[in-house]
C-alpha cells in the first residue's frame, strides 16, 4: 500500500476498533425500575386502605350499641300485627276454599243428575 493511501481518512476509520454503546443510559433503567416500584407500592397501599375500611365497618356493626327497649317493643308490635293479618287472610282463604269445595260438590251432584236425565233410554 502506498504511503499516501495509508494516511487517507477513510482507511483510518476502518482500522479503528468499535464497540456497542447503549442508546439509553443506566439512569433511564433505574428511573423505570423506581417508577414500577412506586406504582406497586401505591397499589399495595390502596389495597391495605380498602381492607382497613372493610375491617372498620365490620367492627362498627359488632360494637354498635344495643337496640333500645322501646324500639324492640315497636318491632314486636309490628310483627304481631303482621302475624294477625296473615292469620286473618289465611282464615278467609280457608273459608273460601271450603265454600268453593261445597259449591263444586253441589255442581257435580247437579251435573250427575242432569246427565242421568239426558240419557235416552
Amino acid at each position: 500500500m502506498r504511503k499516501a493511501d495509508s494516511k487517507r481518512r477513510s482507511l483510518q476509520l476502518t482500522r479503528q476498533s468499535y464497540s456497542l454503546t447503549p442508546k439509553r443510559g443506566a439512569s433511564l433503567w433505574l428511573g423505570s425500575i423506581a417508577a414500577v416500584c412506586a406504582i406497586a407500592a401505591l397499589g399495595a397501599a390502596g389495597l391495605a386502605l380498602k381492607r382497613s375500611h372493610e375491617d372498620v365497618r365490620k367492627l362498627d356493626t359488632l360494637c354498635a350499641p344495643p337496640v333500645s327497649e322501646q324500639k324492640l317493643r315497636e318491632q314486636l308490635a309490628h310483627a304481631q300485627l303482621a302475624l294477625d293479618q296473615e292469620a286473618a287472610s289465611r282464615a278467609a282463604l280457608t273459608q273460601r276454599v271450603t265454600d268453593s269445595a261445597a259449591e263444586i260438590q253441589r255442581l257435580q251432584t247437579d251435573l250427575a243428575f242432569l246427565k242421568k236425565q239426558h240419557k235416552p233410554d
